[in-house]
């Protein structure tokens, strides 16, 4: 597996309760190699951030994976290159391909999915306050993109469930799928193999998702048109060995 592809993001909190301070900064991880192996951490700048602490971690794709995976947009934490160096704007990107230094960019899905964590964004003026916890401290309010949904650890393992790559540890129960798979896949796999179309149903013929739900539409209407007609006679019968029996 690429170890580019998915990366820990840090998040950095400055709390003085005295003075009633919170500030939070997100950055991208230090990448290291040791022993010939690539590894990625979280190691804050001491000049700038000297009496800040690690208050979390999570996962995230390389901003500069392609194709963007089905379910995921790109994220901007936005960096304040002044004191006190703190996170000052989180927003969607609309364009990838116009990157700004002043941005600490991460690729995640902003709707919940099964093994994510929401991360929430509370938002008091020009500062961002990235945090597990969804109660803000007193009179901030929700950034309007909050909250996002992010990986807790690197996975390894990801499966198509419509269209989309999840990450996979075992089977979800109550987890709708229109055309299931049981293959698992590193992530950069399993978004070839997702954006796909399905040759699976249709016999042999390209299928994309809209269609198989129309399909299943279909299929399940026959069903209940069956179901209606098998009671339509029964009840027919009974009527009629009603009427028999009276006239008897």
């Amino acid at each position: 597996m690429n170890t580019d592809v998915i990366i820990p993001y840090c998040i950095w909190h400055y709390i003085d309760l005295e003075t009633n301070t919170f500030l939070g900064y997100i950055s991208g991880p230090r990448k290291y190699k040791k022993d010939g192996v690539i590894g990625f951490d979280c190691k804050k700048e001491e000049t700038k951030y000297s009496k800040w602490f690690l208050a979390g971690t999570f996962y995230a794709v390389s901003p500069s994976f392609r194709p963007i995976p089905v379910g995921m947009k790109i994220f901007c934490a936005k960096k304040n290159i002044e004191s006190p160096y703190n996170t000052s704007d989180m927003y969607l990107m609309h364009d990838p391909y116009n990157i700004k230094e002043d941005c600490v960019y991460f690729t995640t899905y902003n709707q919940p999915v099964p093994n994510t964590s929401p991360l929430y964004f509370h938002l008091n003026g020009k500062n961002v306050f990235p945090s597990f916890d969804s109660k803000p401290p007193s009179s901030w309010s929700p950034s309007p993109i909050s909250p996002v949904f992010v990986m807790m650890s690197k996975y390894e393992n990801f499966k198509c469930i419509n269209r989309r790559c999840i990450p996979w540890t075992s089977d979800i129960p109550l987890l709708y799928d229109v055309d299931p798979h049981k293959e698992l896949y590193p992530l950069e796999n399993c978004v070839i193999f997702c954006n796909g179309l399905t040759v699976s149903k249709n016999k042999g013929k390209p299928l994309n998702i809209l269609e198989m739900v129309k399909e299943e539409e279909k299929s399940n209407s026959k069903i209940i048109t069956i179901i209606i007609f098998l009671v339509f006679i029964a009840i027919t019968v009974i009527i009629y060995n009603k009427i028999g029996f009276n006239r008897k």
